[in-house]
Parts: structure tokens; C-alpha cells; sequence
């Protein structure tokens, strides 16, 4: 039986996290873990809420408590308060640091075998410990979905290249995306850089000085970091997307920027996990994989347009209602096959209702996106008495272009590929568009 703990220690990996000016080994974390876990004997078996405070810290309550407490809820400080209030609460923050906590070098080798082997003996004794992670609802409660580390760990590898790369994370890690970046570096032996800042830019010069080699971001944060022209600074070798529909403009930016980096869409929820990964440099997914699937998992479109998706692991109990008798779970994000290609058109609750014609906000505004010139987008309903609603598009352009010359090539363009119902009536020019805290456009805050 696997916690993290051993995992790291029987990979033999050696990761680094750079957090607030401060480099952790492995080593380090490790030991630390084994000091937090014998002071909170009493939470064996138990359920604790984990509060996130920075990448280091919360990697070592990780290690602690995977395979001691029989659920670790994933939070923030605000997101605690909707966990049971039986729960033991605990933030641990490891600063200041002691002087143990230098990289690991070459003539460290000999002590960190030791060290491992005192420690691999500290976690020999494991239970299975649910891992709770909460959906990025924007209203509501939100609602908590269980994972095993086994599950939350299928698409991690390790290698002499994935090791060698410097991940920096610019989700919350208590998030699936932010946990996803940091079991990656974590078990791979990779180092990982805090984005620390709130201001990107600031986050992106710190990530250029560390020389950060791999990133994953949603489409959303990566049209924003290309706004800054701070990009080309990172010597990237491996680009991940997800979280958000990941159109065709944008992978083609990315592959001209970058001519010789891995690019990779993670196609993957809170609720189910990871589902499968593209990485062909190409929107959608091949339509061969509804037939041979792709890796561990099943893929099918049902009579609604929605793909289904029959993953390897077990899937939490709430969400049985959305899975057939076949096992296929409704994903609820409706796709259409074009040629050889299954496209995404966007989620089946977010179409806009046009006089009973619907229209997929993604699938204008990578239209709209296609135009040169034209940064960001953002397509949404505005009520209308008669229709129901009317397709508006907020867009963020280039400063050196000229918004009339724009406005009319987006209308054409428009005009050419959508039907007619499907057009924007309306082209409001905006400096920028509010993403939020997952990293992902936010669509509540229509006009």
C-alpha cells in the first residue's frame, strides 16, 4: 500500500520547490513530514482539512498525512468553512526555515540515502486516504469531490527529462489544476517555482530569473501571458492546457513561439480526473479514439452530443445519476465531428438561447480569435424580449491595430464561417477581460 511519501522515495526522485526566496530537497520535506505526522498522532484514521499557505508547506502536510488520515480535504482559508466543523483545521507553514534546507547536491548523496531509508521506515504503515478536492462553482456551496492518490497520480511519470524541467504553478494548488502541476514536479523529481504574486507579470519575471522550463496555464491565462510579451523570456519545453475549451489560434500561436516544445491539452475535471491528453499540436481530439479509445479511457458521443467518457479509476459516488449503464460518465461539454477531428463546442449549460437556435460561446469566440489582431474574446447572451437573447462579444485587441479595421474583418469572418443566429450583434471593444481565480474567463459577470 502507496502514500506519497513512499512513492517519492521508491521513484529514487529528488524534486526541489523554490518558495519564498528558499529551496526545499526532498530530503528536507521529508523529514519535516515525519515531524508533523509524530505530533499529530492523535489524527490517525481521522479527517483533516489541509489549509493551503505555499507550495513547500503544503507539501509537507501532503506527505505527512496521505496514507495516515483517512480524508485530507484540499482548501483555502475561506474554503475551510465548508467543511464539517468535527474536522481537525491545520495550516502548516514551515518558515522560517532551518539551514537543512539547501538543494541537493553531489556530495549530499551519501547522507540523503540514509535519510530516505530512516524515513521510508516513519511511512511503512499506510491506510488509503480519500483525497477531497472542491468544484471552482462560481455560486453556491461548493460541492466536494473524492480522488486516491492513485487516481490523482496516473498520468505522472518519471524520467531524465521530465526531472530535468522547472515547473512553475500558477494555480491554486488546492485546486485539481495547481494539485495536477505539483504531483507532477513532485513525483517526477522536477523543481517547482511558486507564482507567489497576484500580479502576472511580476509572476513572469520571477518565473524568467528561475529559468522556468515548464508551464500549464487554462487558453484564458495563456492569451494573457502572451499579452504581456514577457513570454518569450521562458526557455519553455513543455506547454500544458486545460481547463477551458483549447482552440485552434492559440495552438498555433504557441507552436510558433515555441517550435520545439511538447504542447499538451489535458482534457480532465475536479469531479473525474484526468481523461486523456492531446498533444498532436491540433484543437480537439482524433475521431479514431472514439472507436480504439485513448490510454486507460473509453470515449463515445450519446444522442445529446455529449461526450461520454469511461475512465480506468473509480469514479466518485455523486456522480453515478450522469453515468450509464456502460459505465460512460456525461461529461456535459458538447462536441461535434469535423473530418477527422472531434471539436469541442463548449459546456452543454452554457449555449446561449437565440429564438430557440442555440450558440456555443466558445465556438464564436475561437472564431473571433482567428482574426489577426484580436487578443482575447468573450461571447455571452444579452436578454432580448422578442429572441430570448442576443449574441454580444466583448473583445480585447492589439494596441497597434485599429478597432474599426478589426471590428469589420471579425464581422466578415463571422459572416463567412456562422450561421446566421450565431453572429454577435453586437462588438463591444474592451481593454481586458476578468479571469478568475482558476484561471478560467469568467462568465458571470456578463453585461
Amino acid at each position: 500500500m502507496s502514500n506519497l511519501a513512499s512513492l517519492l522515495i521508491n521513484r529514487a526522485v529528488t524534486p526541489v520547490i523554490e518558495s519564498a526566496s528558499q529551496s526545499f530537497s526532498v530530503e528536507w520535506l521529508l523529514e519535516l513530514a515525519q515531524q508533523w505526522r509524530e505530533e499529530y498522532q492523535h489524527l490517525k484514521n481521522k479527517p483533516l482539512a489541509l489549509i493551503y499557505t505555499d507550495s513547500a508547506s503544503f507539501s509537507v502536510g501532503l506527505l505527512a498525512f496521505d496514507g495516515f488520515c483517512s480524508d485530507l480535504y484540499l482548501c483555502s482559508a475561506s474554503l475551510v468553512k465548508s467543511i464539517d466543523p468535527s474536522y481537525q483545521r491545520l495550516s502548516i507553514n514551515i518558515y522560517p526555515a532551518s539551514e537543512q534546507h539547501i538543494k541537493l547536491s553531489q556530495e549530499d548523496a551519501e547522507i540523503a540515502q540514509k535519510s530516505s531509508f530512516r524515513v521510508d521506515h516513519a511511512f511503512t504503515h499506510t491506510i488509503v486516504t480519500r483525497w477531497w478536492l472542491a468544484s471552482s462553482g462560481t455560486s453556491g456551496q461548493p460541492k466536494w469531490f473524492s480522488h486516491s492518490l492513485a487516481s490523482l497520480t496516473l498520468s505522472t511519470k518519471a524520467s531524465p527529462t521530465l526531472s530535468a524541467l522547472c515547473w512553475a504553478n500558477l494555480y491554486q494548488p488546492y485546486r485539481y489544476a495547481g494539485l495536477q502541476v505539483l504531483l507532477q514536479a513532485l513525483t517526477s523529481g522536477a523543481t517547482l517555482v511558486d507564482g507567489s504574486s497576484e500580479d502576472l507579470i511580476t509572476n513572469m519575471k520571477h518565473f524568467a530569473r528561475e529559468k522556468v522550463s515548464a508551464l500549464s496555464a487554462t487558453p484564458s491565462m495563456w492569451r494573457q501571458m502572451l499579452m504581456t510579451n514577457q513570454l518569450l523570456n521562458l526557455p519553455l519545453k513543455r506547454i500544458t492546457l486545460g481547463g477551458e475549451t483549447v482552440d485552434q489560434p492559440l495552438l498555433d500561436k504557441l507552436s510558433a513561439l515555441y517550435p520545439d516544445a511538447s504542447i499538451r491539452h489535458i482534457y480532465a475535471s475536479t469531479e473525474a480526473g484526468v481523461g486523456f491528453v492531446v498533444a498532436d499540436k491540433l484543437a480537439g481530439f482524433p475521431v479514431d479514439w472514439l472507436q480504439q479509445g485513448v490510454g486507460r479511457a473509453q470515449l463515445r458521443i450519446d444522442e445529446n452530443q455529449h461526450l461520454r467518457i469511461k475512465p480506468s479509476h473509480k469514479l466518485d459516488a455523486q456522480l453515478e445519476a450522469l453515468i450509464d449503464e456502460k459505465g460512460y460518465l456525461d461529461t456535459q461539454d458538447q462536441v461535434q465531428i469535423e473530418g477527422e477531428r472531434v471539436l469541442f463546442l463548449g459546456r452543454a449549460s452554457g449555449v446561449i438561447n437565440v429564438g430557440g437556435n442555440k450558440v456555443h460561446p466558445e465556438k464564436v469566440e475561437s472564431i473571433i480569435l482567428s482574426v489577426a489582431g484580436v487578443l482575447q474574446a468573450k461571447v455571452y447572451g444579452q436578454a432580448n424580449s422578442v429572441l430570448g437573447s442576443l449574441v454580444v462579444a466583448d473583445i480585447v485587441i492589439d494596441s497597434h491595430h485599429d478597432w474599426s479595421s478589426i471590428s469589420h474583418s471579425v464581422r466578415e469572418r463571422c459572416k463567412l464561417i456562422l450561421q446566421r443566429f450565431e453572429i454577435p450583434v453586437k462588438l463591444r471593444h474592451i481593454d481586458s477581460l476578468v479571469v478568475s481565480p482558476t484561471g478560467k474567463l469568467n462568465r458571470s459577470d456578463n453585461v
